[in-house]
């Protein structure tokens, strides 16, 4: 198994500040072995315990995995899980409060630190989850990704009319019962992609959001499994 390594960073914001962004990589990643990187785009949680382990499980299947804290505009070093009524309360509070612009200006800029980091061999690409997933399938369609990937993002289906703009490979995963997501905007979707041929997109019947949360209220062993053996499976095509 690849060792990893692990550390925090700052990335100099477009307008003016900085961001916080966990990163986790192989641990012989140098400007002598360049890795692909990979943006793990966070849920309403902040970069919590559940980001990092993904961030870690990415950077042992050979990239630079980074996290950026999408909500330090609202408050820095967001932490919470959906276990807890309050902390679950407070994650709908700051995803309401979220500006999407502002939060794809620094994922945009996460994309071009990345890419001129000098131990990234220049091909990145984006996984996103819930929130992180509409944010991976925008910035799919407003940047030149490598490859991209969306676990049970919201609202996708309110910017179907960016699709058209998604040159990569990009990969789909829809929870059938999403409770954020529903039938019609699912067959919005569907019917959307399947018009795209470098958009693939699976539909887990029976599973509701966030079915790939580690600990989360919704997770399910069988369907997470199945999940992330594809998402493995299309990083190592498309972007390792």
């Amino acid at each position: 198994m690849t060792n990893i390594t692990t550390k925090e960073i700052k990335i100099p914001a477009f307008d003016q500040g900085a961001f916080k962004a966990f990163v986790a990589m192989p641990e012989e990643t140098d400007k002598n072995n360049l890795k692909p990187g990979l943006i793990v785009i966070q849920e309403i949680f902040g970069i919590n315990a559940e980001m990092r382990e993904k961030c870690e499980e990415f950077a042992k299947q050979g990239y630079i995995a980074i996290c950026p804290d999408l909500f330090w505009r609202i408050e820095p070093d967001i932490e919470l899980v959906d276990s807890d009524e309050q902390q679950l309360a407070r994650a709908f509070e700051l995803y309401q409060t979220f500006d999407f612009e502002l939060g794809m200006k620094d994922l945009e800029t996460t994309l071009g630190y990345t890419r001129n980091w000098n131990i990234c061999n220049n091909h990145v690409g984006a996984i996103g989850y819930c929130l992180g997933g509409h944010l991976s399938y925008r910035l799919a369609a407003r940047t030149d990704l490598n490859a991209a990937i969306s676990y049970y993002g919201v609202q996708i289906e309110e910017h179907l009319n960016e699709i058209e703009n998604i040159k990569e490979p990009m990969l789909l995963h829809i929870a059938g019962e999403d409770e954020f997501v529903n039938k019609e905007a699912q067959g919005k979707i569907l019917e959307a992609t399947q018009k795209t041929s470098n958009i693939t997109t699976h539909i887990y019947k029976g599973q509701n959001h966030a079915f790939a949360r580690g600990q989360g209220m919704h997770y399910d062993e069988d369907a997470a499994f199945l999940a992330n053996k594809r998402t493995a499976e299309f990083l190592q095509s498309h972007l390792a």
